[in-house]
């Protein structure tokens, strides 16, 4: 017969909660939240700023993440290969559509200094197009009633 692993003066309850998985301290659940916090902004942040830091955070692989990841009971290895795929996923997400925002800004732009080159090259004095005769004399409309008193505008 086999000789149990499980000392004689422990309880069951004890002895059950060895054989499932022992149970978590306050500090382990701490960083667990800890971690879970940091892979939630990585994930399903809305704010690009903390997002792009904890997809950072995650991607380095440095001491504080291995350390985290230590406390909260999981080895880095374990916690990085479970994430990575879906850190570049949305790191890829983020890229695009940044870069969308930046297509949409240069192209508004571009846009606009067409058009100024456009009214700056068939405008002349007066802030007339070219081929526009004057109306109402040399003081335009505006001033009509000045100076012309029985013209109405």
């Amino acid at each position: 017969m086999a000789r149990s692993k499980f000392k004689s003066q422990a309880t069951a309850n004890s002895n059950a909660l060895e054989l499932f998985g022992r149970a978590k301290q306050p500090e382990q659940k701490l960083w667990i939240a800890v971690l879970a916090k940091a892979l939630d902004d990585a994930l399903y942040q809305n704010d690009l700023t903390p997002a792009r830091e904890a997809i950072g955070w995650v991607k380095s692989c440095n001491k504080n993440f291995k350390l985290v990841c230590h406390l909260a009971g999981h080895t880095w290895e374990y916690v990085h290969k479970k994430i990575i795929d879906k850190v570049e996923k949305r790191e890829k997400e983020i890229e695009e559509y940044i870069k969308g925002i930046r297509d949409l800004q240069t192209d508004g732009l571009r846009q606009k200094w067409h058009l100024i080159r456009f009214s700056r090259l068939n405008v002349i004095n007066g802030g007339r197009a070219k081929g526009v005769p004057r109306k109402g004399g040399t003081h335009g409309r505006k001033w009509a009633y000045i100076v012309h008193p029985g013209k109405t505008n």
